[in-house]
């Protein structure tokens, strides 16, 4: 068994002596190995289960923005590659999606335990007498931090019907998109109380994006203004030989069966400083066809951005646009493209904000959520616009019978 494997049943075991077999979503799997509960009780234990969190925090990112970039028109699966043969692949390519599907019940289930125990270790934090305060918080952050991130994937991903987005926690009744939106606010708010001024930046731009998302632009403004300032470090999810990144497993150089749209390579030509942020290798098909691979991700350990200053910045240009304010909006474009060593624009639009936010986020799952708000979904009006809810927890949960 690797570590990163006994850590995430570490983590599983935990859970058990808060949660009853009955509150188990039926779709988590069993723990895999065994360990004296005693041990997830204790100060001593802390940072153990904080990485496991952390480590089906970044399992959980890696498939789910990878396959929602599959369902956005982001990535194609082109059956034109020898290396694209999953029929669940096709079916999120085309908003056809089975809800059988198993590559999205993997998704569904890599989130079902970063749920579970992020709220676990809330539970348990709250139970130990901690002699170091910073252990402390950092317990509580986590649980809180990553139980808010839980909720928001659930609101952005994943659906009911191909156009109700929302989500269940715990054999619930369906939670829609709005209402999961707001639980993942409150973990996110509750997580601020227990963070540093680096945690407190990332939190704040996580929540402008949720209210990005939701519309709620004054907000938004207001967070990404406490947000990642130019500068801060990412917040990645990293990955190892022994837990790879599932991009480079499904659309990258460990197995290519995603390529790119088109028009990445089409950004690149139109400007080749492009290629800065916008890296993607070549793979000829034959003497008259070459598709495009992302290279953002070139090695199985290869690190993805969760949070970005960069990010920061465009939700502020974007809340700035909506309120009339171009010249606020393309100042904080050009900070963005000042970074790459790209041309400074002249002038800025919400349609030229959508293109922006295409390059700079691209390959990180933004793009799905972007085509919904925009009003530019690609597929036709009977597809899935998340991904389903699956036939796994359909069955499991009396609720959604």
């Amino acid at each position: 068994m690797t570590m990163n494997r006994l850590i995430l049943s570490i983590a599983c075991l935990a859970s058990l002596s808060l949660f009853g077999c009955k509150d188990f979503v039926q779709n988590i799997q069993a723990p895999i190995s065994s360990v004296d509960d005693k041990l997830l009780s204790s100060e001593s234990q802390t940072n153990f289960v904080v990485t496991g969190v952390i480590a089906t925090f970044n399992n959980t990112t890696a498939q789910l923005t990878c396959l929602s970039d599959g369902l956005s028109d982001a990535l194609v699966f082109d059956t034109r590659l020898s290396t694209a043969t999953y029929p669940t692949y096709l079916e999120v390519d085309m908003g056809n999606i089975r809800i059988n599907n198993g590559s999205v019940e993997d998704a569904e289930l890599a989130l079902g335990q970063l749920r579970l125990y992020a709220d676990t270790l809330v539970s348990r934090a709250k139970g130990i007498t901690y002699k170091d305060t910073s252990l402390r918080n950092l317990a509580m952050f986590t649980g809180y931090f990553y139980g808010g991130v839980a909720r928001y994937y659930y609101a952005t991903y994943f659906a009911l019907n191909p156009t109700e987005g929302g989500g269940v926690i715990n054999l619930s009744p369906f939670i829609p998109s709005s209402q999961m939106y707001a639980l993942a606010l409150e973990r996110l708010n509750l997580a601020l109380q227990y963070a540093t001024p680096d945690q407190a930046a990332q939190t704040h731009t996580l929540i402008a994006r949720i209210h990005l998302l939701t519309g709620d632009y004054t907000t938004a403004a207001t967070d990404a203004g406490m947000g990642m300032q130019s500068g801060a470090s990412d917040l990645l999810c990293k990955f190892s030989s022994e837990a790879s990144n599932f991009w480079w497993s499904t659309a990258g150089n460990g197995r290519l069966q995603f390529t790119l749209d088109p028009r990445f390579h089409q950004y690149v030509q139109d400007d080749p400083k492009e290629a800065a942020r916008l890296p993607m290798v070549p793979v000829p098909i034959d003497s008259t066809l070459t598709l495009y691979q992302q290279d953002k991700y070139p090695e199985d350990a290869s690190s993805i951005s969760f949070l970005t200053w960069q990010e920061n910045e465009l939700i502020l240009a974007e809340c700035a646009a909506r309120a009339n304010d171009l010249n606020g909006a393309l100042g904080h474009v050009n900070s963005v493209r000042t970074s790459h060593g790209l041309d400074q624009l002249t002038s800025i639009s919400l349609d030229s904000i959508y293109i922006e936010r295409d390059k700079e986020l691209f390959c990180t799952g933004a793009r799905l959520a972007d085509e919904r708000r925009f009003n530019k979904w690609h597929l036709g009006a009977d597809t899935w616009q998340y991904l389903p809810i699956t036939q796994r927890e359909r069955t499991a949960n009396p609720n959604l019978h």
